[in-house]
């Protein structure tokens, strides 16, 4: 795929993934449903992007790491550390290169 098939960049010069225009889910998830929380396996699981390998942990306004309250499973995941805040914050960096 090319990258402005699966991704755009925002006013900020951020990288964002695509949703699919039918399903309005993931362009990787294999999905044939509308439903915001609809079943579904990604395509690319294996090989896929370093910000779905560290979702739901996301930066918040003040570069801290948080579960992004979007997820409906954050209480199977630990509470981020500063750690997880570095490595997005490296991964953002680079995403802006």
């Amino acid at each position: 795929m090319k990258e402005d098939q699966f991704c755009s960049k925002d006013e900020e010069g951020i990288r964002r993934l695509l949703n699919n225009e039918s399903t309005l889910a993931c362009v990787f998830l294999a999905t044939n449903s509308k439903e915001k929380y609809a079943p579904g396996v990604c395509s690319v699981y294996d090989s896929r992007p370093k910000g779905c390998r560290t979702f739901p942990i996301v930066l918040n306004d003040e570069n801290n790491a948080i579960l992004d309250d979007i997820c409906p499973h954050t209480s199977e995941f630990d509470e981020p550390t500063e750690e997880d805040a570095l490595s997005l914050l490296n991964l953002e960096a680079k995403l802006l290169q």
